[in-house]
């Protein structure tokens, strides 16, 4: 019985490092140059006062940079 359990643990924990290394393996899809629009927004990280300023941004993923693991809050000039 001990060895039972011992080799479905063994599976669940093979089955999770499997998953997991396997989606840090993965490509992510390159981007369409057609779906990049020329932009000049800026950024500023609440947390560190880091500022940041995009040139390009695409169409598809349009939401605000991350840094310190927040979202950063837009600026207006």
């Amino acid at each position: 019985m001990e060895y039972l359990i011992a080799l479905l643990i063994g599976v669940v924990i093979f089955r999770f490092l499997k998953n997991s290394i396997g989606s840090l393996a993965s490509v992510p899809p390159e981007i369409d140059p057609s779906d990049v629009l020329e932009t000049a927004q800026s950024f500023l990280c609440k947390a560190c006062g880091t500022e940041l300023t995009v040139k390009l941004q695409s169409v598809v993923a349009n939401e605000p940079p991350k840094h310190c693991k927040e979202e950063m809050t837009p600026l207006e000039y």
